[in-house]
């Protein structure tokens, strides 16, 4: 006897319709197509169990088991409610008429409990609406409809196969689930009491170098002395990224969901923190038998990936990044095949100079060996440190002269006035092709000279002028709406040359010689 109905099939991160087919014949045998013997196994062993569990007995004979269209199936769980309704079809207890067009999503447990499986994905509700569908899933289906605010899909709720059976077979009424809009129940963002960005002490010029890097998505490579705020910058930068929307964090959640994790809805930017001990596969994803699951810069999309103490990371974590920081796509290449992961997360890799971290202070002497210094900095290649565009270096001695707080009242120094500059420069950025900036004479001759000056490559140009251009969006910011035309001027120009410092070939040679930095003796009177 044949019998179908339709269930989800899930690759990776992507889920999609599937028709879930069994044929019983005589005989003693079971074969299966579209899906894994192994997979099946565990399958049915569950779905005879929750037979057992309602009274049915295990269906006899020869089974053939399709689900089609073949892919490579991932997680099959989500498929034992559609597997166990066409076995009941097969065998009688169900009318098959009332399967053929009814979608089926949901794992069973061994006494028929219906529950939704931890690998679940928003359905792609078109393809549902075209086919004219009546849905059965558990209480949680609304992560299936985590997509969708609007549908006129039929979603009937049921928890358990006996009662679901007895719908199927007119018996019992189940109640219809009322999907809501997830978007309006996000976590939203608030502006805080007590601001990092606000209470941090930076010189107006780092301060800026903070805006800048939030505003252009500029990676950034911070490097000081323990204690002088590289991670609470980080943490700046995040405050002043602009809220996420309801596509980005909706993709957040299905990467989530692939690593086994609980993401909840919100547009907060991530804020991820991997430790130095995490592995390639853990930084930028893997394929394991599962499909794909999902790295911490895949879960940073739209905020800030937090690289804290970025030497002590393996070598190979830090020279994986080379492609994904440039072109933004992490590629991921198997024998099954090969996925592209997105990367669009905002780095801010942290620092010390040297192991003990006191190379370039004045009140505490360093410990380390040259040897052991040179070893450090020598884990940041070139090749990575020019795909920081941003370069800052803080120490103790700069912050007791910045004082305790913000005293000024500039336009950056209001984490909600930053913010909203952050936001405006951004939408200016994508809106490009309308805003023609031309570069003057004078920094176009200052940008040559630097070029020339210190062998500047293609890649380090190009942040020059983007952050040029970035710089230049924010200046004209503070008094009026950019125009239609704007100049990019040599103040922008240096700016953009003075935030290149580990490019430097003079700094990274004095940073690895033994005498560099090494001051006078204080006077007995000095304080």
């Amino acid at each position: 006897m044949f019998s179908s109905t339709h269930g989800v099939g899930i690759s990776g991160s992507n889920a999609r319709l599937v028709s879930v087919q069994v044929h019983r014949t005589k005989g003693a045998r079971i074969h299966t197509s579209g899906m894994s013997w192994t997979a099946l196994k565990h399958s049915l062993a569950r779905i005879y169990a929750a037979l057992e569990s309602c009274g049915w007995p295990r269906p006899t004979g020869a089974i053939t088991l399709h689900i089609g269209p073949e892919m490579q199936h991932t997680s099959v769980a989500h498929l034992d409610l559609p597997i166990a309704i066409s076995l009941l079809c097969s065998m009688g207890i169900i009318p098959s008429k009332r399967c053929r067009h009814a979608l089926f999503a949901g794992e069973l447990a061994l006494d028929g409990s219906i529950s939704l499986a931890p690998q679940a994905h928003p359905l792609n509700t078109p393809s549902i609406l075209q086919q004219k569908l009546t849905i059965y899933t558990p209480h949680l289906s609304d992560v299936l409809w985590a997509n969708q605010p609007t549908r006129s899909a039929v979603n009937f709720q049921s928890n358990h196969l006996s009662d679901l059976v007895s719908n199927l077979r007119g018996q019992r009424r189940l109640p219809i689930f009322q999907a809501k809009n997830a978007w309006n129940q996000r976590l939203r963002m608030q502006h805080p009491e007590t601001s990092e960005f606000e209470s941090i002490r930076l010189s107006s010029q780092q301060r800026l170098a903070l805006v800048v890097a939030a505003a252009g998505n500029h990676h950034t490579l911070i490097i000081g002395s323990p204690g002088t705020g590289k991670s609470m910058m980080a943490r700046c930068i995040h405050e002043l990224l602009p809220p996420l929307d309801e596509s980005e964090a909706n993709q957040l959640r299905r990467w989530s969901i692939s690593r086994g994790e609980s993401m909840a809805l919100s547009e907060v930017p991530p804020f991820r923190v991997p430790h130095s001990q995490t592995s390639t596969a853990g930084l930028l994803g893997t394929w394991n038998k599962h499909g794909v699951v999902a790295g911490e810069g895949s879960l940073a999309n739209g905020g800030v990936l937090a690289l804290d103490e970025f030497p002590e990371f393996n070598r190979n974590c830090i020279e994986s990044l080379r492609s994904p920081m440039e072109r933004q796509i992490i590629q991921i290449g198997r024998m099954q095949g090969t996925v592209d992961l997105p990367f669009q997360a905002l780095i801010v890799a942290t620092a010390n100079p040297c192991p003990c971290g006191y190379f370039q202070d004045r009140q505490r002497k360093c410990s380390c060996s040259p040897s052991s210094i040179n070893r450090y900095l020598r884990r940041i290649t070139g090749p990575i440190s020019s795909r920081f565009q941003i370069h800052l270096e803080t120490n103790l001695n700069d912050m007791a002269r910045v004082g305790d707080a913000v005293s000024d009242l500039s336009w950056f120094s209001s984490l909600r006035s930053a913010r909203a500059a952050v936001s405006r420069v951004r939408e200016l950025i994508k809106m490009s092709s309308s805003i023609e900036l031309n570069w003057t004479e004078e920094s176009t001759r200052a940008l040559r000279q630097y070029v020339q000056l210190h062998h500047c490559s293609d890649r380090k140009v190009q942040s020059i002028r983007s952050i040029a251009q970035t710089h230049a969006l924010l200046d004209k910011l503070k008094n009026a709406e950019p125009s239609g035309k704007m100049k990019i001027h040599i103040d922008d120009v240096a700016f953009a040359c003075q935030l290149q410092i580990f490019d430097r070939t003079n700094w990274w040679k004095n940073g690895q010689s033994s005498t560099w930095r090494t001051f006078p003796d204080d006077e007995p009177d000095a304080l």
